[in-house]
C-alpha cells in the first residue's frame, strides 16, 4: 500500500469520528422548571423543539427534561391560559421559565356552536367549565360535574336513588309541553345523550345560556345548549393514566314517623308482638368502585385518546345498583402538510341495573312497625312466599317486595362521528361530518307467584292472585346526522372576519316492544309469554311501535372583530321539520350579539376588562314526538265477541292539527364580564328577559263537534326574566399556598301571561294526590296571568274544638270542609333564588375544595303528611310523626296549606381533600394524588321531609306541577369517596 492511500485509509475514519463526536457534542439534554408569574409550579405545560416533532411536558412540580439537537435549538413553551414563550437554547443546560397569564385569560378558546372563539370575542352568555374545575367524588353521571359551577343552571335529584337522571334547568322553563332539558353536542354531534360519555373523558363543558349563542342550533336551543368537548392527545407525548375510587354512602334521613313503641302508645293499630324499623330492613350501606384506564398522545401527524370506564354502583335499597362498562377512541390524522385533517370519535356504553321499586321506601314508611318481616301463619302468609303481609289497599311488605320481586334494565348505546376539514386556501377550511347514535334499552319485571304487591307503580296491575307476572319493553332509537360547513377566518388590517356557512340533515328512527300478562304454571316460564294464560284469556298485553322524523337545516353566521374594543356576531338558521303541521314546516331562528370592552376605550386604572354586551335570539322547540299534528287511531280496549274470543276496539284518540307550529323563543340578554384588581377579581353579570310564544300542549277540546277529545295545539304564551351573577376573586395567590372562592347567584321569574281563547278562564297542568282515596285531590295547575308553580288547595287556619280542620271561608273566618270552603293558591314549588359557593385552597402539595349550595323561597307538598300524619289511620297504616303532628286530631285525613312546607336549604354538596406527591426527576411516575371526598355532608332546613331539594318536574315529567314531594322519594344520603389518580 502506498503511502498515500494509507493516509487516506487512516484519515477517513479519523474524520467519520470527528464528525460523530461534534454531533454528540452538539446534541445533549435540557432540562428545567416552568413556573407562574406567581412562583406556583406549572404541570402541563408543552415545551417542544421548534420545528420539530420532538416535545414533552412538563409533570407536577413543573419540571421537564428533553433532548435538543444543538445550540440553535429553540424551546417553545406554551399553556393554555399563559402567554407562550421561545428560548434560544445557546450553551444553557437548565433553561427554567416564568409564564405570564394571557390578557386575564382573554385568549383562552370558548366552544360555541359549530366553531370557537376566543373569550374576548364572545359577546353572548357562554360558561366555559374545565375538567380541573369540575366536582369530585362519586360522580356517575354527566349533570355532576355541573353543579354549581354555572350561574342560572340548576342540577337536582331528589334522594339517593343511583338509577334516576338529574334534573337540568336552564334559566328556568321556556316551554311546558315540550323537552326541557338543553340540548348536548358532543365533540360536534348534535344531540348526543348526556351520558353517552363518562365523566372522566371529558375535557371542558361549554354551556350556551343565551338566545343569540344557541339560535344557531334552531329548534332545539330553548332550553340552552351544552357542548361536551372530550380528551384527546398531545403532540409529543405518550401517556397512561389511572383514575380510580372507592365509595361507601349511608342513608341519613328517613321521613319520620312512630316507632313500635310510640305506635303501641297510641293505641289506634293492631299489635303484632314485633318490633321492626323497616327502613333499616331494606337498607345497607352501600359499595361503590370505579376504574378508569387512559392512553393518549401522538407526533405531529396523528395524536390519540382511548378510555376505558368501568362501574360498579350499589344503591343503599338492598337489591339495587348498576354495573357499567363504557369505552372511547378519539384519533386526529393529518394530511396534506396539515391542510387535511381527519378526526374520528367512537364510543360504546353497557349498563345493566337493578332498579328496584321505589314504593318500598314508600311501605317501610307506613308499614305496621310491630309486623315481623317473616311469617308462617297462613292468616299473613298470604302466597306462602314466607313473608309477613297484610291485603289493604297500597300496602306490601317492603323487604318481600325488594327480595322477592325482580325490575331490571339493560342499556347499550353506540356513538361514532368522523369529519374531514381541508384547508382550500389560507383561512378558508371545508369540512364534512358524519355521525351517528344507536340506543338499545331493555327493561324486564317479574313478580313471582308466591309474591304480594298490592299496587306496582311499574306494571300498573295487581300482583296478587295473578299467579306470576311478567313485563318486558325493548326500545331502540337511532339518529344520524350530516353536514357540511364552509368557514373563512382572516384579518383586514384591526378587522378580524369570522364567517360560517353549514348545511345540515339529520333523521330519527324510534320503534319499540312491549308486552305483560301473568297467570303462569312455574315461575321458571317467566321468559315465555306464550306460557302466561293471560294472553290466552284475552287480557295479556302487547305492544308496539315505530315512529321516524327528519329535520334539515341552513345556517350562517358572520364574527367581525374591531381590534379587540368592538365585536359583532350575527347569525341565522333556517330549519324545517316533519314533525310539524302541512302548514308550517319551516322556520326561521336569526340573532345578534355586540360587545364593546369599555377597557379600551375609557381609562378605568383599576380595571383589565370590562366588556359590557348585549344579544338578542330566536330559538326554536320541537313536539315531544313525531306525528302529533296527525289524527291517531289507537287501541281503545278489547270486547268479548261470543264463542271464548276476544278482539281489540279501535278509535280515534286524536285530532289532526295541519296548523301545529313551531314555539318560539325571543330572548334579549346584557350583559357584564368583568377582570379587575390586578385580574384578582373576575366574573360576568346577566339579565334576561325571554317570552315563548305559540306554546305547545296536549289540551281536551270537546267532542263532539272533534272527533277526539284530545289534540296538540300551539295554546299561550310564557315569560320569563331574571338576573345572573358568577364572581371569583383569588384572595391569596402566591407560591406557597392560594385561595380561591366564588360564587353564583340565580333568580327568574316564570309567569304563564296567556291562554288559547279556548281555555280562558280555565287552567293547565293540574295533578293530583293519588292512592289511596285522593285521586280526585288537586294539588297543582296552571293559570293565566299567574306565576308557574302553583299550589293549590285549601287555606289551613287551625284546629276547632272537636279537634276537627279548619279551613278559610274566603273572609278569614275558619270552617269545616264540610261548609264547602274555596280552594285557592297555597304556595309556589319554584324557588326565589338559589346560590352557590366553590372554595379552593392549595397548600404545597395539598389541596382542599368545597362546595355549598342553597335554594331559597320554594315550598313543598309532604305528600307523606297529606296522607298519613293522623291518628286516625293507625288502624290500617303506621303514623307519620313530624314536628305538625296533633294527637287530638279527629277528622279524616284533608289535604291543605298545613301539608306545604317551606323548603329553603343550605347543603355542603361536597367536599375534596387531596394531596399530590412530589415526582423525582427520572421516575417512572409522572404524576400521583390521591383524595378524599364528601358529598351530601349536611343539609340546614326546616322541611320536615326526607329531601328539600326543588323538585322542578312530578315523577310523570309534568313541568307545570313542581314542588311536589312524592312518597316515592328515595332516602337521603350520604357518601365518602377515596381516589388515587397516577399518570407515567
Amino acid at each position: 500500500m502506498t503511502p498515500k492511500r494509507l493516509l487516506q485509509a487512516i484519515a477517513l475514519p479519523v474524520f467519520m469520528l470527528f464528525l460523530i463526536q461534534v454531533s454528540f457534542a452538539q446534541e445533549r439534554t435540557v432540562k428545567g422548571k416552568v413556573n407562574s408569574a406567581t412562583g406556583t409550579p406549572l404541570q402541563g405545560v408543552s415545551v417542544q423543539v421548534k420545528g420539530t416533532r420532538n416535545g414533552t411536558t412538563t409533570n407536577t412540580n413543573g419540571e421537564y427534561s428533553i433532548n435538543v439537537p444543538g445550540a440553535n435549538s429553540v424551546l417553545v413553551f406554551s399553556s393554555v391560559g399563559f402567554a407562550s414563550q421561545e428560548i434560544t437554547v445557546g450553551s444553557q443546560t437548565d433553561v427554567s421559565v416564568t409564564l405570564a397569564e394571557s390578557s386575564e385569560k382573554l385568549s383562552d378558546i370558548v366552544v360555541v356552536g359549530y366553531g370557537t372563539q376566543k373569550k374576548r370575542e364572545v359577546t353572548s352568555a357562554i360558561t366555559t367549565v374545565k375538567a380541573e374545575n369540575f366536582n369530585k367524588g362519586n360522580i356517575s353521571d354527566v349533570a355532576q360535574l355541573l353543579a354549581g359551577k354555572v350561574a342560572g343552571l340548576s342540577v337536582t335529584r331528589a334522594g339517593g336513588d343511583p338509577n334516576q337522571g338529574f334534573v337540568l334547568r336552564l334559566r328556568g322553563l321556556s316551554t311546558i309541553g315540550v323537552n326541557t332539558q338543553p340540548l348536548v353536542v358532543l365533540d360536534g354531534q348534535v344531540g348526543a345523550d348526556l351520558n353517552t360519555v363518562d365523566p372522566n373523558d371529558i375535557k371542558s363543558i361549554d354551556v350556551l345560556k343565551d338566545g343569540s349563542a344557541a339560535a344557531i342550533y334552531g329548534t332545539r336551543g330553548s332550553q340552552g345548549v351544552i357542548i361536551i368537548t372530550t380528551n384527546n392527545g398531545k403532540t409529543g407525548t405518550s401517556q397512561v393514566t389511572y383514575n380510580g375510587s372507592a365509595t361507601l354512602e349511608s342513608p341519613v334521613k328517613f321521613t319520620q314517623h312512630m316507632t313500635a313503641a310510640e305506635f303501641r302508645a297510641l293505641g289506634k293499630g293492631t299489635d303484632y308482638g314485633s318490633t321492626t324499623d323497616w327502613n333499616k330492613e331494606i337498607t345497607r350501606t352501600a359499595f361503590s368502585q370505579m376504574h378508569n384506564l387512559n392512553f393518549s398522545g401522538g407526533n405531529s401527524q396523528t395524536t390519540y385518546n382511548a378510555s376505558i370506564n368501568y362501574r360498579n354502583s350499589e344503591g343503599v335499597a338492598i337489591t339495587t345498583g348498576f354495573q357499567q362498562l363504557n369505552g372511547r377512541l378519539n384519533l386526529t390524522q393529518k394530511a396534506l402538510k396539515d391542510k387535511l385533517v381527519f378526526n374520528i370519535n367512537m364510543a360504546a356504553t353497557r349498563r345493566k341495573s337493578s332498579i328496584g321499586f321505589r314504593d318500598a321506601f314508600k311501605y317501610a314508611t307506613i308499614y305496621n312497625p310491630t309486623a315481623p318481616v317473616h311469617s308462617k301463619d297462613p292468616l299473613y302468609d298470604l302466597t306462602g312466599g314466607g313473608y309477613f303481609e297484610a291485603n289493604l289497599v297500597d300496602y306490601s311488605n317492603p323487604v318481600a317486595m325488594l327480595e322477592q320481586n325482580s325490575n331490571n334494565a339493560e342499556l347499550q348505546r353506540i356513538n361514532f362521528s368522523g369529519s374531514a376539514e381541508y384547508e382550500i386556501i389560507h383561512g378558508l377550511k371545508f369540512l364534512v361530518r358524519y355521525a351517528q347514535q344507536t340506543s338499545s334499552n331493555y327493561a324486564a319485571a317479574y313478580l313471582p307467584i308466591d309474591a304480594f304487591i298490592s299496587r306496582n307503580y311499574l306494571v300498573g296491575v295487581t300482583g296478587f292472585g295473578r299467579h306470576g307476572y311478567a313485563y318486558r319493553q325493548d326500545d331502540e332509537n337511532f339518529n344520524q346526522l350530516y353536514e357540511n360547513t364552509l368557514t373563512y377566518d382572516h384579518k383586514f388590517d384591526k378587522l378580524q372576519l369570522q364567517a360560517l356557512g353549514g348545511y345540515s340533515y339529520q333523521d330519527f328512527v324510534n320503534q319499540g316492544y312491549g308486552a305483560q300478562g301473568g297467570n303462569f304454571a312455574t315461575d321458571a316460564a317467566a321468559d315465555n309469554f306464550s306460557a302466561a294464560l293471560d294472553f290466552q284469556n284475552g287480557i295479556g298485553t302487547v305492544t308496539s311501535y315505530k315512529n321516524a322524523s327528519k329535520l334539515v337545516a341552513f345556517f350562517g353566521r358572520v364574527n367581525l372583530n374591531w381590534d379587540n374594543i368592538a365585536f359583532l356576531s350575527a347569525s341565522i338558521r333556517r330549519e324545517g321539520s316533519t314533525v310539524f303541521g302541512e302548514n308550517n314546516k319551516w322556520g326561521n331562528f336569526p340573532a345578534v350579539s355586540a360587545g364593546v370592552d369599555v377597557k379600551r376605550i375609557v381609562d378605568v386604572p383599576w380595571a383589565s376588562n370590562l366588556k359590557l354586551r348585549a344579544s338578542y335570539g330566536i330559538t326554536g322547540a320541537l313536539p315531544p314526538q313525531p306525528y302529533l299534528s296527525l289524527a291517531w287511531y289507537n287501541q281503545t280496549g278489547v270486547y268479548y265477541a261470543g264463542g271464548g274470543q276476544y278482539l281489540q276496539a279501535y278509535g280515534n284518540t286524536q285530532n289532526a292539527n295541519p296548523d301545529l307550529r313551531w314555539e318560539k323563543k325571543n330572548e334579549f340578554d346584557l350583559g357584564l364580564d368583568f377582570t379587575v384588581l390586578n385580574s384578582r377579581l373576575y366574573g360576568t353579570f346577566d339579565y334576561f328577559d325571554r317570552k315563548t310564544n305559540d306554546l305547545i300542549f296536549y289540551v281536551a277540546v270537546p267532542s263532539p263537534p272533534n272527533l277526539a277529545p284530545n289534540e296538540w295545539k300551539n295554546i299561550g304564551q310564557l315569560s320569563n326574566s331574571g338576573f345572573e351573577a358568577q364572581v371569583n376573586y383569588d384572595v391569596v395567590k402566591n407560591r406557597q399556598w392560594s385561595w380561591t372562592t366564588g360564587v353564583t347567584y340565580t333568580h327568574y321569574h316564570i309567569v304563564l301571561t296567556k291562554l288559547d281563547e279556548s281555555l280562558k278562564g280555565s287552567y293547565v297542568g293540574a295533578t293530583n294526590l293519588g292512592t289511596p282515596g285522593q285521586e280526585a285531590t288537586q294539588l297543582t295547575r296552571a293559570v293565566e296571568g299567574e306565576p308557574i308553580g302553583i299550589l293549590w288547595g285549601y287555606k289551613f287556619v287551625g284546629f276547632d274544638a272537636n279537634g276537627r280542620y279548619l279551613f278559610d271561608d274566603g273572609t278569614g273566618k275558619g270552617v269545616t270542609s264540610d261548609k264547602s270552603p274555596p280552594r285557592g293558591i297555597i304556595g309556589n314549588g319554584l324557588p326565589k333564588f338559589e346560590w352557590g359557593w366553590n372554595n379552593t385552597f392549595k397548600f404545597k402539595q395539598w389541596d382542599l375544595g368545597f362546595f355549598l349550595r342553597g335554594a331559597v323561597g320554594h315550598e313543598l307538598i309532604n305528600t307523606f303528611r297529606a296522607f298519613y300524619e293522623n291518628p286516625q289511620i293507625a288502624s290500617s297504616y303506621n303514623v307519620v310523626n313530624t314536628k305538625y303532628f296533633n294527637p287530638n286530631l279527629n277528622d279524616a285525613q284533608i289535604y291543605s296549606s298545613y301539608d306545604v312546607e317551606k323548603a329553603t336549604f343550605v347543603k355542603l354538596d361536597n367536599a375534596t381533600l387531596g394531596y399530590n406527591l412530589a415526582i423525582k426527576k427520572g421516575s417512572m411516575i409522572r404524576s400521583f394524588r390521591i383524595y378524599l371526598t364528601g358529598q351530601n355532608l349536611f343539609t340546614i332546613t326546616n322541611y320536615t321531609g326526607v329531601d328539600p331539594e326543588v323538585r322542578y318536574q312530578d315523577v310523570d315529567g309534568n313541568v307545570l306541577a313542581p314542588g311536589i314531594d312524592r312518597r316515592e322519594t328515595w332516602v337521603y344520603t350520604r357518601s365518602f369517596t377515596l381516589g388515587v389518580n397516577f399518570g407515567f
